[in-house]
């Protein structure tokens, strides 16, 4: 197949300096396959990199497209792209893990130490994210959909993974009692992914009116305005109300409200990046209650599983993707994926969609 003249990306090159732009053609290896871009995801990562050129240590070093969460559809197959054809739709798993580090042989491929995460500023160089009308990645990143399946649904495949390993992280939910700080597009997978595990009561903190009524279509219980401080207090006076808390604010108000609102005994599920070194912990809360402290970081071989719920139908992003643009609309994707009030996941789409 001929490689398009002219590929366009939105590449970062510094703190609001995101441009639109000619990006360089790339080789198709032997077990590598070249995907048209459907859609791809605006994710607080994002928002962070594009603001400050950075994400808590991870520092933008040289310029790189953004991008992690991605589907599209393959144009072109390297010989030893085994499972793969022109015209497979897919969903790019972002992160490339060698396989014989400490944390891959300890079954933890999250924690690679020779991870490739593509759009990210962690892996030096920097690898190019899925901004991009048409990129190349390793046949063994994708997962094949039916070719039927709207982007705007598997792309959220990246995100609920994170929202999965989470909640297998905390241990059974069956029958529990959980809150989550924080309602944005991970906290409200994590209530849909909480609500398909048994959970017993889903509770939403959230100072976003918007947001906490999105919360409740995905499947949380109930909700509450963490700005009203009189209800944290009641339920911190009382030793918490909630057997397992996730904080998905990426706050460092959401941590603290999330672990007084856990009761004695419970969990504490640390799932926000919160994008600084600096963070007030209320230890004399854990400690006189035994709360465990878990902390998650991406995702665990759940991807594929991520994809199938979505695919499925058990999970339904529906009510959190609220708007789309063009790929060459991205300056006004991101000012719009910035205004809480309307907007939880944005998309770009790209010639597939």
């Amino acid at each position: 197949m001929t490689q398009p003249k002219r590929i366009m990306g939105a590449v970062l090159h510094g703190p609001e300096d995101l441009r639109y732009e000619p990006v360089r053609p790339e080789p198709l290896g032997a077990d590598e396959v070249r995907i048209s871009l459907g859609a791809a995801g605006i994710c607080g990562s994002d928002q962070h990199y594009f603001r400050h050129a950075r994400m808590g240590n991870f520092v933008l070093k040289a310029p790189f497209a953004l991008g992690h969460e991605m589907s599209g559809d393959v144009i072109e197959t390297g010989p030893e792209a085994a499972g793969l054809a022109p015209g497979d739709r897919v969903v790019v798993d972002p992160a490339l893990t060698c396989g014989s580090c400490p944390g891959c042989r300890a079954g933890r491929a999250n924690l690679c130490h020779n991870v490739q995460f593509m759009g990210s500023a962690s892996h030096d160089p920097h690898l190019d994210g899925g901004y991009r009308d048409t990129f190349v990645v390793k046949a063994v990143r994708c997962v094949k959909v039916p070719a039927g399946t709207p982007h705007e649904i598997v792309v959220v495949t990246e995100p609920l993974s994170v929202a999965v390993h989470a909640v297998e992280r905390a241990g059974p939910l069956l029958g529990r009692d959980v809150v989550i700080t924080g309602g944005g597009t991970i906290g409200c997978l994590i209530a849909a992914t909480a609500r398909a595990a048994g959970a017993a009561r889903i509770c939403v903190s959230d100072p976003s009116g918007f947001r906490r009524d999105t919360a409740l279509k995905m499947g949380a219980t109930d909700v509450i305005d963490p700005t009203q401080r009189d209800a944290i207090n009641a339920l911190d006076a009382a030793g918490g109300a909630f057997d397992i808390g996730f904080e998905a604010s990426g706050n460092t108000a959401g941590f603290n409200d999330c672990v007084r609102m856990v009761r004695r005994g419970g969990k504490a599920v640390l799932v926000g990046m919160i994008p600084t070194t600096d963070c007030t912990v209320p230890f004399n809360h854990m400690t006189t209650r035994e709360i465990d402290l878990i902390s998650t970081f991406r995702q665990n071989g759940v991807f594929g599983r991520s994809a199938a719920m979505l695919v499925d139908g058990h999970i339904d992003p529906g009510p959190i993707v609220t708007g789309s643009y063009r790929l060459a609309e991205v300056h006004k994707a991101f000012t719009a994926s910035f205004d809480s009030e309307r907007h939880i996941k944005v998309l770009l789409l790209g010639a597939g969609s």
